[in-house]
């Protein structure tokens, strides 16, 4: 007797999915050999990142010296803020950014044809070819650094809000990721994509600002052309007990669509690939 079409269409999916995942360890394990050759170039890139981190935090210390709050937020909230915008970068490396700032050389060169060959999806293999731990370490560790030294200093931290944290923040790299996939997938057009990576680095230096600083349109763009504001406002406003139930509500529903839309967006940019033998 044959299985039933949803047991079965169940067992196909799980099993696609640990086949990711070790392809996904194989590209994380053979990256990493490369990228520690260099230990020296390691290092730097490590320090280079806290510090890029620590000068954000002293811009910050500056603005508090003047203000006592900045939209409602006091100095150790806005710390867990920007720690947080650490570890979604740090996060994003560790999956798919690396393998998007090498999508334009992959098709101008033609060695996009070798992904559409790939037995996985086209966007899952990009994503995946290229995954670093070592790009935006130091900021990750700085990130996690402030996230805490920011909830320990807070005066009603609960630890009940962790779990949920830590699940906003997977969907504020969800929400990363469709808006890198949308952008990116506009390099069939171009000949040059490094303007495209040049929008995404500044969607994510718009995101450790908190979303209170923004009103009317400004407030709107950021929040569903350009989502910036929720990547790092969300997760934090739960730490510091600032989230309501709607900002939770509206960054997954954020999350789905702008997935939806990047998928859409990506399997019909693929229709306009020239490959290296058309």
């Amino acid at each position: 007797m044959k299985p039933p079409v949803t047991e079965a269409y169940a067992t196909s999916l799980s099993g696609r999915w640990a086949r990711y995942l070790r392809l996904y360890r194989s590209f994380l394990m053979h990256n990493l050999k490369n990228e520690m050759i260099y230990r020296a170039n390691f290092a730097i890139a490590v320090g280079m990142d806290i510090v890029f981190m620590g000068v954000n935090v002293v811009f910050f210390a500056i603005v508090y010296g003047n203000v006592e709050t900045i939209g409602g937020w006091t100095f150790h909230q806005t710390l867990i803020l920007v720690g947080s915008v650490g570890v979604v970068r740090e996060l994003a490396y560790l999956t798919f950014r690396q393998g998007f700032l090498q999508l334009g050389d992959y098709v101008r060169t033609g060695n996009f044809d070798v992904m559409l060959t790939a037995p996985m999806a086209t966007f899952v293999h990009l994503a995946f070819r290229h995954v670093s731990l070592t790009e935006s370490l130091g900021e990750g560790l700085m990130g996690l650094f402030l996230v805490g030294y920011g909830f320990a200093h807070l005066d009603a931290a609960s630890w009940i809000s962790v779990p949920l944290y830590l699940l906003m923040l997977f969907n504020s790299l969800v929400i990363y990721y469709a808006f890198s996939l949308t952008v990116n997938s506009m390099v069939f057009w171009l000949v040059k994509s490094q303007e495209l990576n040049t929008v995404v680095y500044y969607f994510m230096n718009t995101a450790r600002y908190p979303r209170e600083i923004y009103h009317g349109l400004g407030k709107a763009f950021f929040t569903f052309i350009v989502p910036s504001s929720l990547i790092a406002t969300t997760p934090a406003s739960i730490l510091a007990g600032r989230a309501e139930g709607n900002l939770v509500g509206l960054s997954i529903g954020v999350a789905v669509v702008l997935l939806c839309l990047g998928l859409s967006v990506w399997n019909w940019s693929l229709h306009y690939y020239s490959s290296a033998s058309s």
